[in-house]
Order: structure tokens, then C-alpha cells, then sequence
């Protein structure tokens, strides 16, 4: 006989089960990529649905792999310059960052020039020494010229550059919850079990809703499925796994299951 059952999880939580394991187990300290231990194994799942969570928003804008950018001088070989991770929420503080990035050898890149952004544009230029940008092909993520809105398709070399499009620096407009032995809740083959908009800036709580926003319900096709656990990943956008900087978050899922 099916039953409908709540299962509230935190990944805050300190209790062990029977035989001493943690209930929540974490990789590297992180609470988006963790593994929960059920009290209770569930069998012939039907329906996996998520009501609310709770997600302190905690993971940087500025973050490997997105904060590297190749650039060439005139007469001279590719270096990668490296944008320090961290929140960078203001064109002000992103561009100090990107004028401030290193090398691998220590080198700014302030000494090839200069970074700003153009406001009543939406536009990143930089000014100084001619130089010539790299957009890396072949990758499923953006770097930081698409994300500060230059393209394969408009000059990337010389002393004066702005880029086509606008820039955003704040780009995760979602996140989402991949919970592995569930599995996807689409035909297609991203990760995403349940997907988050983020309506709020980072350093603030993510509170998502089923009945203010959307119905998110997985069902689950395989009749023989038993679940004494939770695999979870917490991905953006891009299928990135994020690292919440140890800021811990919750959420219920009603299951609907033979137990």
C-alpha cells in the first residue's frame, strides 16, 4: 500500500544511526556534495517531490573554473592570469580583481593595462598595451571574455577593446539539486533533479517554496528502487560542482513509497 511520507534534511546535522554513522557525510566540508542516511529504507518509490529548502547562498561569483583569462601581448607567449575567488558583486571590486589577477609567475595584469566598465552601456573595456584575447573553444562552461561579453566574432586584439555584448558577473540565475540515486527529472541529460532560480544575492538565504513558486515532483519509474540514502550534489548552471564555503542548508521532500 503506498504511503506519502515528509523527509526533512540538514545537512547541519550532528546524529549518528545505530551503528554510529553520521548521518550527513560530507566531501572536503562541503554541505552541496554530501551523502544522507535514511533512519528507514524506502522500497517502491513512486513519486519523489520537493516542498521547500533553505540554501544560504554562500559559494563565490568569481570561481574556478570561470576565473582564468588568456591573454597574449604584442611579440610576446599566452599567459594565464588568475582572478582571485570571492565575491565580487560591484563592477567597481570585479574590476580591481581583474586588474589585480596574477600569473603563475606573480606577474598583474594592471601591467598590461587597464580594466573598467562602461556603465550606461553594460560594457567591459580595457586600455594599454596592445594584447590579444583567447576564447577557449570546446569548453561546456563560459570563461571570463564571454562573461564580461566579448565573442569569437569582434576584434580581440589591440590597445583598445570592448566587449559586444554586456557583461554579467553575477551569472548563476539558477542552481541545482542532483540527487544522484534518484536520478534527473527531465528526458534530458543534465543533472538536475530539482532546479533552484536564485532570486536573491550571494551571502543571502535562498528560500524556495513549492506553493509560491512551482510543482518540482520526480517520478521514479524503477519499481524495484530501495532507498536508504540520499546522494546529493548541489550544481550551477553550467553542471559545475559548487563549494557552499561550509554554510550548511535544509530541505523536505514528500516521497511517496511502498514502506
Amino acid at each position: 500500500m503506498l504511503k506519502s511520507y515528509q523527509l526533512h534534511v540538514d545537512t547541519a546535522s550532528l546524529q549518528t544511526i545505530a551503528n554510529s554513522q553520521p548521518v550527513v557525510t560530507k566531501t572536503n566540508s562541503n554541505p552541496f556534495q554530501c551523502q544522507v542516511l535514511l533512519g528507514n529504507r524506502h522500497r517502491a518509490f513512486k513519486s519523489v517531490a520537493l516542498k521547500n529548502a533553505q540554501i544560504p547562498l554562500g559559494y563565490y561569483n568569481v570561481r574556478a573554473p570561470y576565473n582564468t583569462i588568456t591573454v597574449t601581448p604584442s611579440g610576446g607567449v599566452a599567459t594565464v592570469y588568475t582572478l582571485t575567488p570571492g565575491n565580487y558583486s560591484t563592477t567597481t571590486a570585479f574590476a580591481s580583481a581583474l586588474n589585480s589577477a596574477v600569473n603563475p609567475t606573480g606577474g598583474l595584469m594592471s601591467a598590461l593595462g587597464t580594466w573598467s566598465f562602461i556603465t550606461n552601456t553594460s560594457q567591459v573595456q580595457y586600455l594599454g598595451a596592445n594584447i590579444t584575447i583567447t576564447i577557449p573553444t570546446g569548453l561546456s562552461y563560459p570563461t571570463i571574455p564571454s562573461l564580461l561579453g566579448f565573442t569569437s566574432t569582434q576584434t580581440l586584439s589591440g590597445t583598445a577593446l570592448v566587449g559586444a555584448n554586456s557583461y554579467i558577473l553575477n551569472f548563476d540565475t539558477y542552481i541545482n539539486i542532483w540527487i544522484e540515486n534518484f536520478g534527473t527529472s527531465s528526458l534530458e541529460p543534465a543533472q538536475i533533479t530539482y532546479k533552484i532560480p536564485v532570486s536573491v544575492q550571494n551571502g543571502s538565504i535562498l528560500q524556495w517554496a513549492e506553493n509560491s513558486q512551482h510543482e518540482q515532483v520526480l517520478m521514479v519509474t524503477d519499481n524495484a528502487a530501495r532507498v536508504d540514502r540520499l546522494n546529493i550534489a548541489v550544481l550551477d548552471r553550467f553542471g559545475q560542482q559548487l563549494n557552499n564555503n561550509g554554510l550548511d542548508w535544509s530541505f523536505t521532500l514528500e516521497i511517496l513509497s511502498d514502506t
